[in-house]
């Protein structure tokens, strides 16, 4: 069963929307990708072990990716039974060092290709670089209690085929649910660790993530294109 892991947002303003998480959840900052010495990502992860994963990009227009916990194996069945085109490699293959085993969707495939599957490597043994040996990617470093991840809405052309994508990776339909946030209305769809929800849009794009917190519920803008909650009762 797939499971909400992380997003990962690709944006000038990593330092400042990491600073500002931290400032609504009262949750640390932590250091991800490292390479050579140099902080290329940072985020916060929440109670419950979703994370947010923000790396530093050089154009204002940043990507934001959903990223589902899983083995990638079992994802890879199911995209033949679908008759998804994917790729997808293991961490004992990888050339950088990287500590897990991932697959993504090939083009034209709609949502899902701001969709990723990720299978994390055992310790120690797949953690060997220090590159990706970070507090950020430790489940350990999720604090015992605090904000969760509660929620991830996403932008799709076509909600039919999208939330039929959505149950075939195990999201299971659970009726309409109201907001008095942006997009204000979705198809909700329940999942082990958090749920997601489908807006009609006119672009295929994770667009909003719900956090529980303390205090009045608040909605910001979090980098380019995306919206961040915090507090809204279900």
């Amino acid at each position: 069963m797939l499971a909400l892991d992380h997003l990962a947002i690709w944006t000038e303003q990593r330092d400042s929307l990491a600073a500002r998480l931290s400032e609504l959840t009262g949750l640390p900052v932590l250091d991800g990708f490292f390479p050579d010495g140099r902080p290329v990502a940072r985020g916060v992860r929440f109670a419950g072990g979703a994370f947010v994963d923000l790396h530093q990009a050089d154009q204002p227009e940043g990507q934001v990716f959903l990223g589902l916990r899983g083995e990638v194996e079992a994802a890879e069945r199911l995209a033949v039974r679908q008759g998804w085109r994917v790729r997808s490699g293991r961490w004992r293959e990888a050339s950088d060092g990287s500590p897990w085993s991932m697959l993504t969707f090939r083009r034209d495939h709609g949502l899902l290709n701001r969709v990723f599957v990720i299978e994390y490597g055992p310790r120690p043994e797949a953690w060997g670089s220090p590159a990706f040996d970070q507090p950020l990617y430790d489940a350990a470093n999720a604090p015992a209690e605090g904000g969760t991840l509660r929620r991830v809405w996403l932008s799709t052309r076509d909600s039919e085929a999208s939330g039929r994508a959505l149950e075939a990776l195990g999201f299971a339909p659970s009726g309409e649910v109201e907001t008095v946030f942006e997009p204000f209305a979705g198809k909700l769809y329940r999942g082990p660790a958090g749920d997601l929800v489908l807006a009609s849009g006119e672009t295929e794009a994770v667009i909003r993530f719900d956090l529980t917190g303390p205090g009045p519920p608040t909605c910001e803008p979090f980098g380019e294109g995306l919206l961040l909650t915090i507090g809204e009762t279900p």
